[in-house]
C-alpha cells in the first residue's frame, strides 16, 4: 500500500501557542457554550471545544488577561477571556439567563479561522463536562482537567487505619519566554525542572479529607469551584500553585510575570505538572 505522508495534526496544546509556527492547525472547533459558575470564581459564558489558540499576549493593565480568540458576537464583541485554554474559555459575565442565553456564540481564532456557531445556553447551579485532553504534557491546561476527585474515590486511597495517603510524585516543570505589551510574546526557552515533590491526601479533624504537596496543605478536597480546585503555597519562584485533583490524574499550574519595563517588555514564566495514579 502506498504510504500515508499527510503530517500529522498538531495537538491542541501544540496549536495554542504555536499556530503560527506549526502553520497548519485546524480551525477551532465549538462543541457547547452556557452561562455556568466558577469561571475563575464568578459566573460567566463558557465556550468549550478545541483549537482554541492564545493571542501571545497579555492586557497587562488589567490584571494579565490574556487575549486569545475573537468572540463574534455583539453581547460579547471581545477577544480577552478570564480564562483560555486549548480546549475550554470563559469570561466573567453577571448571572442574568435572560440576558447572557439565547444568542449564537462564535469565535475566530488569532490566525483567523471561524469556528462554527452554537446557541449559549444555561447550566447555572450544574456542574458541566469538563474537556480533559488526557496527556501528560505539564503545559497543557486541559491534560488532567476530568472530574474533581469525589470523597469515596479519595477515601479509597487510604491503608486501613492510615490518616495519609500519596497520589504519587510530583516533577514541576519550568519554561520562560519574553514578552511585550504591544508586540506580545516570543518564543519558549527551554523548559527546565523547578522541583520534584509528592502528592497526597491527608485526614484533618477526624473527617476532612484535604490535599497537600509536600509540606504544603492545599486545602480540603474539591473546595475551591470547577476548574481550580485547591491551592498549594510554596516557597518558589511561583508564590503558589493552582492544583486540579481528579479521580485518576492531578494537575497544577501557575503563571507569573516580570514587571512591565518602560519599554512595554516583561517575561512570562509558566509552571506545570500532570500525574496520573
Amino acid at each position: 500500500m502506498t504510504p500515508d505522508l499527510a503530517p500529522a495534526i498538531p495537538t491542541d496544546a501544540d496549536c495554542f501557542t504555536e499556530w503560527k509556527t506549526l502553520g497548519s492547525c485546524p480551525a477551532p472547533q465549538i462543541t457547547d457554550s452556557y452561562l455556568g459558575n466558577n469561571c475563575m470564581g464568578t459566573t460567566g459564558v463558557f465556550v468549550v471545544g478545541r483549537y482554541f489558540q492564545s493571542g501571545n499576549r497579555f492586557w497587562t493593565t488589567n490584571g494579565f488577561m490574556p487575549y486569545g480568540p475573537y468572540a463574534v458576537t455583539s453581547k460579547l464583541n471581545r477577544d480577552t477571556w478570564n480564562w483560555l485554554s486549548p480546549r475550554l474559555m470563559c469570561i466573567t459575565t453577571s448571572a442574568d439567563a435572560a440576558y447572557w442565553t439565547g444568542f449564537g456564540m462564535q469565535v475566530r481564532n488569532p490566525d483567523g479561522q471561524l469556528s462554527s456557531t452554537v446557541t449559549v445556553g444555561n447550566k447555572l447551579g450544574s456542574i458541566p463536562t469538563l474537556p480533559s485532553s488526557g496527556t501528560t504534557n505539564p503545559f497543557d491546561a486541559n491534560a488532567c482537567l476530568d472530574p474533581v476527585m469525589t470523597t469515596a474515590q479519595a477515601q479509597a486511597r487510604f491503608a486501613p487505619a492510615a490518616s495519609t495517603a500519596t497520589l504519587g510524585p510530583v516533577t514541576i516543570s519550568r519554561r520562560s519566554r519574553p514578552c511585550n505589551s504591544v508586540s506580545g510574546c516570543g518564543a519558549w526557552g527551554t523548559t527546565a525542572t523547578e522541583a520534584t515533590t509528592t502528592a497526597g491526601l491527608q485526614v484533618s479533624g477526624g473527617t476532612t479529607i484535604r490535599v497537600t504537596l509536600g509540606p504544603s496543605d492545599c486545602g480540603v478536597l474539591g473546595s475551591n469551584g470547577l476548574i481550580t480546585t485547591n491551592s498549594c503555597p510554596t516557597t518558589g519562584g511561583a508564590g503558589s500553585y493552582e492544583m486540579h485533583v481528579a479521580g485518576s490524574c492531578l494537575m497544577l499550574w501557575q503563571r507569573r510575570f516580570s514587571a512591565v519595563a518602560g519599554d512595554g517588555s516583561y517575561t512570562q514564566t509558566d509552571y506545570g505538572a500532570v500525574i496520573k495514579y
